[in-house]
């Protein structure tokens, strides 16, 4: 199963593209204003005119911005297509647990391996510890999606919208 996945919640995204879990291409995305300009170009270069059988996006915790382009894109693709939109958490895609990302509010999204959460910095449970800086692995990303879809499915793309 070919899918599509777009990672946009934190400074440094990402998009993959996969057979299952085995990446067969990637393209790491900046953040910031330059991610609404550059992010359809970017799938379109990655998928070669190929059509997926399914759209991941992440849906969060992180930048409303970034998860906003991201899942906006996502759901037009989606839609256009007519396949699948699964969500899955984008803390998941950056390592494994525990898991700090800067909430730029004086606090941290933290997961600690079966929950997000945002916590105050002053939190114990997130002190010592280092915020993640780097961009989601996308090797770990396409196993959070295969994985995601294994267990739950996707929605069908017909009751997704409401379509009788």
């Amino acid at each position: 199963m070919l899918i599509l996945t777009i990672e946009s919640s934190a400074e440094k995204g990402c998009l993959v593209l996969s057979e299952n879990e085995k990446v067969l291409a990637s393209i790491q995305l900046e953040g910031g204003p330059q991610l609404s300009r550059t992010i359809a170009q970017e799938v379109k270069n990655l998928l070669s005119n190929q059509v997926p059988a399914l759209v991941a996006v992440g849906i969060g915790p992180g930048s409303y911005t970034g998860i906003r382009v991201g899942a906006a894109l996502a759901k037009a693709l989606s839609y256009g297509w007519q396949i699948p939109c699964l969500g899955f958490c984008s803390l998941k895609a950056f390592g494994p647990a525990p898991i700090l990302m800067d909430a730029k509010s004086g606090g941290v999204y933290a997961w600690f391996g079966d929950k997000a959460f945002l916590l105050p910095r002053t939190d114990a449970r997130v002190q010592g510890m280092p915020l993640c800086t780097h961009p989601p692995d996308p090797t770990l990303l396409a196993k959070v999606v295969w994985d995601q879809f294994s267990e739950e499915g996707a929605p069908p793309f017909l009751l997704d919208y409401g379509i009788q």
